[in-house]
């Protein structure tokens, strides 16, 4: 294939595909009150971890049993990058740090644990305490 052939469909191929790269990162739900963030119960009707926005970086809430929750700032410990919710916890897509459901490094290069918040719940919210 000519180098010119091959750029036009490369071309048309990219225009085709990035629409497929659009963040796809769809947050909970939540309501912020007096520095608490107010999440449903039902947002874990079909997971175990969500994300709720918060200013610059989400925050991770996960579902440890029925009435205990972890929540941790997704903001990487080693640069400050997003952190994603993953399988069993969170990854930097940026240098590969791993850190568990609670915000525990697992996996360098981090070496600190993400920032985590106090949660309370009742029957039917689950609340994050901001400070």
């Amino acid at each position: 294939m000519k180098r010119r052939a091959f750029l036009k469909t490369a071309c048309l191929a990219s225009t085709c595909l990035l629409p497929a790269c659009k963040s796809t990162v769809q947050h909970a739900e939540s309501i912020l009150e007096n520095n608490k963030i107010i999440v449903n119960r039902t947002e874990f009707k079909t997971k175990n971890t969500i994300t709720v926005a918060h200013e610059k970086y989400a925050i991770g809430l996960v579902k440890l049993d029925d009435n205990n929750f972890a929540a941790s700032l997704l903001a990487c410990t080693h640069n400050g990058c997003a952190v994603s919710p993953a399988d069993i916890g969170f990854i930097c897509p940026c240098h590969g740090a791993r850190f568990d459901q609670l915000g525990h490094v697992t996996k360098g290069p981090a070496e600190k644990d993400l920032t985590r918040f106090v949660t309370s719940t009742s029957k039917q919210f689950i609340t994050i305490h901001l400070t």
